[in-house]
């Protein structure tokens, strides 16, 4: 990349920790996300919200900001967070004349697509939980997920579905929920890191929603080698490049794949201290076809946990984030009940021990906001009021 070619331009959901790492690089980058967090903004040389929690991306608003902010004459390259999954002819326009730093959009599609995703696992003979794309007649033991999606707040039970279109059916796994983040360059991956996921359990509406994880999780040599065969064959398959990340069940010494992030996740933050350098450069190097050798697991884990909101709120003037939270919205943002508000995050040796200080970060984070907008002059909204 040519040091004049100009800024390299984020398209997500949230660009937040991506905009953190290519800062911690001193790499310059525009922004286009949905949320405009103000420790975003910090790290970003222009930015502009594109969209809202509830309706995701807005494709006309995305390519009128990105033309104006960052055309592709004066674009350094493209890097894309979650939010195309089910969108990838946007994320095809996007790239048009611009450098994209990623997985092609057809990739991005076919590991959104169950049918072609756990065709390519059979093939590869990698296990998965049984798929049915029909409701199962007996459901118990089973969860429905909408294809394309991302973060989990999509899975429901079958029996809070009718006969919504996009939704298949996956067998429910007992285990533990892992991610393991990779670098690929098209032909091989190095991993970063094994990571145990959270789930949300304070949305009772939503609890698969993303709630967190934790960084650095031991596993025995035999698994580690399975999963090393199982990413490198998806790899070579369908020419992965980046930081991606493979999400599974594990339980005890086996494990079944449940997806493919075709593209850099939140996980990947819990190891930006650690890495020697910015996993946000990192992403461009083995895009660009050189990965590093696998990243050495530390004893220090590093974990953080959603902040969901209990009750529609708007962001009081002048309160004072602690400096353990990222994702900070900026004052007088409205937040509907069950949207996020922000991410707390800690470190230490044990992950049980870093789960429950970060519980009670949340809980003070929430009774912070409660204690504001009690005050005469903050402002309560009920959700969809």
């Amino acid at each position: 990349m040519s040091p004049d070619a100009g800024p390299v331009l984020i398209g997500a959901l949230s660009g937040r920790a991506l905009a953190s790492s290519a800062y911690t690089a001193s790499m310059p980058v525009v922004v286009l996300d949905v949320f405009g967090d103000m420790d975003m903004r910090v790290c970003a040389s222009d930015w502009g919200r594109v969209g809202n929690a509830q309706g995701g991306i807005d494709r006309a608003v995305l390519l009128e900001a990105a033309e104006r902010l960052c055309p592709p004459d004066r674009c350094g390259g493209l890097v894309y967070g979650a939010g195309f999954e089910s969108c990838p002819d946007v994320l095809a326009e996007l790239a048009e004349n611009r450098d994209l730093l990623g997985n092609d959009p057809r990739v991005l599609d076919t590991m959104g697509s169950p049918e072609r995703f756990f065709s390519m696992l059979e093939q590869l003979g990698i296990p998965y939980p049984a798929i049915s794309y029909r409701r199962p007649e007996n459901t118990r033991g089973w969860l429905a997920k909408r294809a394309g999606a991302s973060g989990g707040g999509h899975i429901r039970t079958p029996q809070q579905i009718a006969n919504e279109c996009g939704y298949y059916f996956q067998r429910k796994m007992q285990g533990r929920i892992m991610s393991v983040l990779f670098l690929a360059n098209g032909r091989e991956a190095s991993i970063v890191g094994i990571s145990e996921q959270w789930n949300a359990a304070v949305l009772k509406e939503h609890p698969y929603s993303y709630g967190g994880a934790v960084s650095d999780q031991e596993v025995s040599p035999r698994v580690r080698a399975d999963l090393r065969y199982a990413i490198n064959a998806c790899v070579e398959k369908v020419g992965l490049r980046g930081l991606n990340s493979m999400d599974l069940v594990l339980d005890g010494e086996e494990f079944q794949v449940l997806e493919i992030n075709a593209r850099p996740t939140a996980t990947a933050e819990l190891y930006e201290s650690e890495s020697a350098e910015s996993l946000f450069k990192l992403h461009i190097k083995a895009c660009r076809g050189k990965v590093p050798h696998d990243r050495n697991p530390t004893s220090r884990r590093y974990a953080h946990l959603m902040v969901y909101a209990e009750q529609g709120l708007k962001v009081p003037r002048g309160f004072r984030w602690p400096n353990w939270c990222s994702d900070r919205p900026p004052a007088e943002t409205r937040i509907d009940a069950g949207e996020p508000i922000c991410s707390v995050h800690a470190s230490g040796t044990g992950s049980l021990e870093l789960r429950g200080f970060l519980e009670r970060r949340r809980r003070f984070v929430c009774r912070a906001l409660t204690s504001e907008l009690s005050k005469p002059h903050a402002v309560l909204c009920m959700a969809g009021g």
